[in-house]
C-alpha cells in the first residue's frame, strides 16, 4: 500500500512540474505554437527589474525564486551558465547563444518537446 501512496505522489510531482513548464511555454509561444528567438528574449527579459535591459544575477536569482523554478539555490550557478558573453549580464548578447541551446534542430524556432528536454536537461 505504501509503494501505491508513493508513486501516486511521485506521478504528482512530475505532472505539477511539467504542467508548470507547459504554462510556461505557453506564455511566451506565439499561436504558431513555437519560441521564436524574440518570444525567447522576452522570457528572460521578464527577469530585468528596472527595464534596463540586462539582467543582473540579483534580478535573476530574485525572478527565479519567485517564479518557484526548480532548484533555486543552484540559480547563480544556472546565471553563470547561461552568461554566454561573459559580462556579468544577460542581455541582447547572450540571448541568441541561449537560443540555439534550446533550438536543438536548429530550425530557428523551440518546440514544446525541444523547451520541456532542455529545460530538464539544464535546470532539474
Amino acid at each position: 500500500m505504501n509503494f501505491f501512496i508513493i508513486a501516486a505522489a511521485l506521478v504528482g510531482c512530475i505532472y505539477a512540474q511539467g504542467g508548470d513548464l507547459d504554462q510556461l511555454f505557453n506564455r511566451y509561444a506565439g499561436s504558431d505554437n513555437i519560441i521564436q528567438q524574440a518570444e525567447f528574449s522576452r522570457f528572460w527579459l521578464h527577469f530585468d527589474d528596472d527595464s534596463d535591459g540586462d539582467v543582473t544575477k540579483r534580478e535573476f536569482d530574485q525572478g527565479w525564486r519567485q517564479e518557484g523554478f526548480p532548484n533555486p539555490d543552484n540559480a547563480p550557478i544556472f546565471f553563470v551558465e547561461l552568461d554566454r558573453v561573459p559580462d556579468e549580464v544577460l542581455n541582447a548578447q547572450d540571448f541568441p547563444h541561449i537560443f540555439r541551446l534550446f533550438d536543438e534542430d536548429g530550425d530557428g524556432g523551440i518546440s514544446q518537446r525541444e523547451m520541456r528536454y532542455n529545460w530538464n536537461a539544464y535546470f532539474d
